[in-house]
């Protein structure tokens, strides 16, 4: 009776294995994608609604997603670069755990001018990339928020490059939306 119960009791497991989304992702092929950048944006994507998450996403597979690291000075520091030919930043996604000052060191690689316009609490910045060269920008957020930053120069934006720094943290119930959730198509 004891031999029959085991392979019936295994059946009935992977039968429910089989209906959960997430033995998909034990496939070869499904393994071989999940980079760490990958699963850093996976983590990333549940605390966002909908259209936001699509956003964060269409960013992501143009330049990955990056997390500021937190100085003993209280200032968060990251670094960007527009690579080669390829009108992106990368990362495209900065996340900073808080909300504070975020410095960015910032290199362009290309063979083209470009302008890193980003925004900050107070005004925003805007840091002349000529070709080969790099720069520094101090910027800060003082509210939790999904903040864009690009190049506006000719259609460098639309060509790709556009980022977004992630401020996580509460929002002051003062700033909170009391709204319904939202039916997307």
């Amino acid at each position: 009776m004891a031999n029959r119960a085991l392979p019936l009791a295994l059946a009935v497991a992977a039968l429910a294995v089989e209906g959960c989304g997430y033995v998909k992702l034990l496939r070869p092929k499904a393994l071989k994608q999940l980079s760490p950048e990958m699963v850093a944006l996976v983590n990333e994507l549940p605390e966002f609604d909908d259209p936001n998450k699509a956003i964060v996403g269409r960013l992501f597979v143009h330049g990955g997603l990056s997390h500021a690291k937190l100085g003993d000075d209280g200032v968060f520091r990251d670094a960007i670069a527009v690579p080669e030919n390829e009108y992106i930043w990368r990362p495209a996604i900065i996340v900073m755990k808080k909300p504070g000052v975020l410095e960015l060191d910032v290199s362009n690689e290309d063979n083209v001018h470009h302008i890193a316009l980003l925004p900050s609490e107070t005004e925003r910045q805007v840091l002349d990339l000529p070709v080969h060269s790099r720069g520094r920008a101090r910027v800060a957020f003082a509210q939790p928020g999904l903040y864009f930053f690009g190049c506006p120069i000719s259609n460098h934006a639309g060509r790709g490059m556009l980022g977004l720094v992630i401020v996580k943290g509460d929002v002051p119930p003062a700033a909170r939306l009391d709204r319904p959730k939202q039916r997307r198509p």
